[in-house]
């Protein structure tokens, strides 16, 4: 399969599905990254203008640990919204990745560009079937399944189906361990250490699903999104 996350920030991808992402690259799935934003607003010290193009760097590495293609879209940070442009911008983006299959963020996420992005790419994922729509980039001949991946702490998310980590935890580490920004960002804005939130948050999915680590996801199911069949490694 051809399998594109779509996420707001350089390390979104990384923190919610590393995981899943390594074992559908090592089953032999094409694996593409496409972030919205830059992460340019996500440190304390480092300006913008200097950040963004750090963060892209650090998501290329990550992306190299487990071989997947990375894209960026150059939104900076709380600057995507849903408008018709961006419509029309996330629809030529996905036709040119040509996915089976999209993992992106809750609609109810806790941030401002997790929202507007999932929101993006429900209704652009079904636009690029239409041929007359955005004829720029060639329509796709079928719509993308899409997941939902955990939010950020996992707060009020509730999987509907799991995927073993077990054996790519460490990938998953590893990806996240090439943000090094944002290990600084996030201990000093959240009081967290990302690493040991991973480790943690997939040993709590793997007792919900009697494995030693897992990641878990809600299928979008609606017309055209109902394809019988598991679709996660």
């Amino acid at each position: 399969m051809k399998v594109l996350v779509v996420c707001a920030h350089p390390d979104d991808a990384e923190i919610s599905c590393g995981g899943t992402l390594a074992k559908y690259a090592r089953q032999g799935h094409r694996v593409s990254i496409m972030h919205v934003c830059t992460g340019d607003k996500g440190h304390k010290e480092i300006m913008p203008e200097e950040l963004g193009p750090v963060r892209c760097r650090e998501a290329q590495l990550a992306g190299a640990v487990i071989g997947a293609k990375v894209i960026s879209l150059g939104f900076p940070d709380a600057g995507i919204f849903y408008t018709e442009e961006n419509v029309k911008r996330f629809t030529e983006a996905i036709r040119r990745e040509e996915p089976d299959l999209i993992i992106t963020h809750t609609p109810d996420d806790y941030h401002l560009d997790h929202a507007a992005v999932s929101k993006l790419v429900i209704d652009a994922s079904f636009l690029v079937s239409v041929p007359h729509y955005a004829m720029d980039v060639p329509a796709m001949e079928g719509v993308p399944q899409i997941y939902f991946m955990e939010p950020y702490t996992g707060i009020n998310f509730v999987p509907s189906e799991f995927v073993d980590i077990t054996e790519t935890l460490e990938l998953k580490l590893a990806m996240m361990g090439k943000h090094e920004s944002q290990t600084v960002w996030i201990r000093e804005h959240d009081d967290l250490d990302i690493l040991d939130m991973i480790r943690t948050s997939a040993k709590f999915r793997g007792y919900q699903c009697k494995k030693k680590y897992a990641e878990g996801f809600v299928r979008y199911i609606n017309a055209l999104r109902a394809e019988p069949g598991r679709f996660l490694p």
